[in-house]
């Protein structure tokens, strides 16, 4: 391989056990340390994230749908997403989200946080109304 380029294919990647749906983590493989780049599958009734709600203090998200359709919570609104479409969140509590299938077929999803080191502490939440209260749930994902 070269020194200048690299390339994966997901099937060379194992997906995180340890995450809800089927992940890869594509940043390492590939020698990427400004950012993450993951690819998610949602397969029907699942969620991305391991507890209800989210936010990382100093990491902005952005999704985009390869295919299928799922739903982007905040704190303020609902949004269906599907094919094509992009949403991303700010960090902090402004940028709370949920990302879930509640559809009956399965979503593909591409995902980028930046900065990279920005990833840690997630805070999860049981609910949007933590995200606007000042209440917050713990640090781990």
């Amino acid at each position: 391989m070269e020194d200048s380029w690299k390339h994966v294919t997901l099937e060379e990647l194992e997906t995180n056990p340890d995450k809800p749906g089927r992940r890869w983590e594509a940043s390492p493989a590939l020698g990427v340390e400004a950012f993450n780049f993951n690819v998610a599958v949602l397969e029907p009734g699942e969620r991305l994230s391991q507890n209800h709600f989210h936010y990382h203090e100093n990491q902005k998200e952005l999704f985009y749908v390869v295919f299928g359709s799922c739903r982007a919570e905040t704190t303020d609104a609902t949004v269906t997403l599907e094919t094509d479409d992009i949403i991303a969140f700010d960090e902090g509590k402004a940028g709370a989200h949920l990302v879930y299938n509640p559809f009956e077929e399965p979503c593909k999803l591409a995902a980028v946080g930046w900065p990279q080191d920005g990833r840690y502490p997630v805070h999860q939440l049981e609910t949007a109304d933590e995200a606007t209260d000042g209440s917050v749930g713990g640090d781990s994902e």
